[in-house]
């Protein structure tokens, strides 16, 4: 892209596509229309242009947002002959991105670039561009090409996960963690020895804010935190507590986000649950009873009684908790649910059908690390680590 350059483009609920737009073409300037619609267009659109700001990726100066109708083509395409006009923007020093907005601001937003000649592009899911030059009257394909998903790696977790949200609003930013001296001393072949030691990772672990309490399960987010670091991500945001973003709110908070981190071109929620299964617990129950003598048929069948209980008690919180873990992650987003126990078949089931990964708190490493990088090959130790997993599982 050439110096001084202007990037054009569509607001929509997805910011990934804008963010990573804008700094793989580095424009001097970034024309942003939108349409009046709150939720979808005119909120993002704001949202974003705070998030460039923020992170100095743009003078706010330099993002210029314009409003359009979604609905009358003519318009739009009038709009951006207006905008274009007023900067004497042509095929030298501007480029349009047809990823945001609805299907009709995309094609309103191509018919002009065929009209005056400006060269544009399409961003897919993964991280592919799809390029496009105008000839002839004519807008014609160009090969496509990959983005480098860490474009934006040093983007602070907490003002992505800002710029995502619409209904809810953050009332507690939790504390952002990065390694230490001695966490960067530490090999990653250890974690698995030191997890096993149940060792305290927080150790290993700054934090910019002390936690507010101590409560069960702050082990295992601080375990799991300090693996994704070693695994190379740049910071991991814990303990996000979030309210409903409505007029005359009750203050009372919506849920907190355990750990919240951004790594190639996707922010990524960490759901972690560190309970003992109702099998296990009973099991315990049992055991402890056996002791001192041995339990009747009538007694065994209240046990197993118990345990079923249990567990469809625990089934339709736990299937609310990974939807709304799912959702919150978004459609450019990931999510995963880190457990001391595999989930009950029903639950493991719903989980799948919503593409959401669960590891298992034994096999953290093996389990994340194939999460981060799709692309490389399984180590042996992780091999050996799922097959035992597929055969045996830990109370």
């Amino acid at each position: 892209m050439p110096p001084a350059c202007t990037l054009i483009s569509f607001a929509s609920r997805q910011i990934w596509p804008q963010v990573l737009s804008v700094l793989h073409q580095r424009p001097a300037r970034l024309r942003l229309f939108h349409s009046a619609e709150g939720a979808e267009s005119k909120r993002p659109a704001q949202r974003l242009r705070e998030l460039l700001a923020f992170s100095q990726i743009l003078p706010p100066g330099a993002i210029l947002l314009h409003e359009v109708p979604h609905d009358r083509f003519q318009e739009i395409v009038d709009a951006l002959a207006d905008a274009a006009a007023q900067d004497s923007l042509d095929d030298t020093n501007s480029i349009v991105n047809l990823t945001g907005g609805n299907k009709l601001m995309a094609l309103a937003a191509a018919e002009w670039c065929r009209l005056a000649g400006v060269p544009c592009f399409y961003l897919e899911r993964d991280l592919r561009v799809f390029p496009f030059l105008p000839k002839g009257g004519d807008l014609l394909p160009q090969p496509d090409y990959q983005l480098d998903p860490h474009l934006a790696r040093d983007l602070d977790p907490l003002a992505l996960l800002g710029c995502q949200l619409d209904n809810a609003q953050i009332v507690s930013p939790g504390q952002r963690l990065v390694l230490n001296e001695p966490g960067r001393q530490v090999d990653l072949d250890q974690f698995p020895a030191l997890l096993q030691q149940h060792r305290d990772f927080r150790e290993f672990l700054a934090w910019d804010h002390p936690a507010p309490e101590e409560r069960y399960g702050d082990g295992l987010e601080f375990a799991v935190a300090f693996a994704l670091l070693k695994l190379g991500v740049p910071a991991v945001q814990r303990g996000i507590r979030l309210s409903p973003r409505v007029p005359f709110s009750s203050a009372l908070e919506e849920g907190e986000l355990d750990l919240v981190f951004n790594w190639s071109g996707k922010l990524w929620l960490v759901d972690c649950k560190d309970r003992k299964s109702p099998e296990s617990r009973i099991n315990a129950l049992r055991s402890d009873l056996q002791k001192d003598t041995p339990l009747s048929p009538q007694i065994q069948q209240h046990l197993d009684c118990l345990a079923e209980e249990l567990r469809q008690k625990e089934l339709h919180p736990l299937k609310e908790d990974l939807l709304a873990v799912s959702e919150t992650a978004g459609l450019l987003g990931r999510a995963i649910c880190v457990r001391r126990s595999p989930l009950p078949q029903q639950a493991a089931e719903f989980a799948r059908s919503r593409n959401l990964p669960v590891v298992l708190k034994h096999n953290l490493l093996g389990g994340l690390r194939p999460l981060l990088f799709p692309d490389a090959p399984a180590s042996l130790d992780e091999l050996k680590a799922l097959a035992k997993a597929k055969t045996s599982a830990l109370p």
